[in-house]
């Protein structure tokens, strides 16, 4: 199948169930760099939806292959619409309204609101906004309504009362896929068996996360507002969300500087941002293999000195 087949198929599926009147679509245009012509490569193709009107959609079409099966797909992409349902819901930070989830051929697609994003430019905003995003009242609990994705890694969100239980059973699932050797293995076992000492005399309150918010997953529209997108959402502590931040880089000392205005650091905080930055870690060794795993270890044994 072609790209425009796709484009075509997907169109005439959004026409039949009422998302997208008939005969409105006037462009639908790649943004993942295949011309209309290419056969599919990979298992992931992105589209620009142009509506009479001027109103841009989004669609993003996950598609079978031997390791991400359909079931897969619309599983990371039901999970990427509830995500970004309950960021939305909090009135905090600007993301794309989520539209629709559906099944074609052997994949699936999704829907969204389309945000012409630019990079940041001024990061101060976004760190208040985030903070007002974790302190959004919530369910009181650790976790969400279901379980979702950290990129193609299944991430467990069963409900917990604590946060140390809940990041407990995070790791230990993280640390079984990872399959490390014996050596690593009992330095992990060691950090879960100290994880309580790393949060002694916390009183950690749930707080909606992005759960993947490396810089790539955030920007501004048109009018310079922040925007985030793509989430692995939970009900977590809300240091949890600056560990991949810290890790990969790409936030300003003004996108720190006015979080911690609103949420100021708590003793032990560095230490637990290693912790947060190790989960990312190890997820990056479990989809892209060795290249992670020198730092996974050194992190782990910095943890732990």
């Amino acid at each position: 199948m072609s790209t425009k087949e796709l484009s075509t198929a997907i169109r005439s599926i959004l026409e039949e169930n009422g998302i997208i009147s008939h005969n409105t679509v006037t462009h639908m245009n790649l943004l993942s760099g295949e011309s209309p012509s290419e056969d599919i490569i990979g298992n992931r193709v992105l589209f620009i939806m142009d509506i009479i009107g001027g109103k841009k959609l989004f669609v993003k079409y996950c598609s079978d292959d031997p390791e991400l099966n359909q079931k897969t797909c619309i599983s990371m992409l039901e999970a990427e619409m509830a995500g970004l349902k309950a960021l939305r819901s909090t009135n905090t930070v600007k993301v794309p309204e989520p539209i629709a989830v559906g099944k074609f051929g052997k994949g699936a697609f999704f829907v969204a609101e389309y945000i012409d994003l630019k990079p940041l430019k001024t990061q101060r905003k976004l760190g208040e906004q985030l903070a007002a995003l974790h302190l959004a009242k919530g369910p009181g609990l650790f976790g969400f309504d279901h379980d979702n994705w950290i990129g193609t890694t299944p991430q467990p969100n069963k409900w917990h009362k604590s946060w140390v239980e809940f990041l407990h059973m995070r790791l230990k699932h993280q640390f079984d896929l990872a399959n490390f050797s014996e050596s690593i293995k009992s330095h992990a076992l060691e950090l879960l068996h100290r994880l309580p000492e790393f949060f002694d005399g916390l009183d950690i309150r749930p707080s909606l996360v992005h759960g993947d918010l490396w810089c790539g997953n955030s920007g501004t529209d048109e009018n310079g507002n922040p925007v985030i997108f793509d989430p692995a959402a939970y009900w977590g502590h809300h240091e949890s969300e600056l560990g991949i931040m810290y890790l990969f880089g790409g936030y300003s000392d003004d996108f720190f500087d006015a979080y911690h205005q609103q949420i100021p650091r708590e003793p032990g905080h560095e230490k637990r941002i290693m912790i947060y930055k190790l989960y990312h870690l190890v997820n990056h060794y479990i989809m892209f293999g060795s290249a992670y795993l020198g730092q996974s270890k050194q992190l782990l044994l910095d943890i732990l000195s």
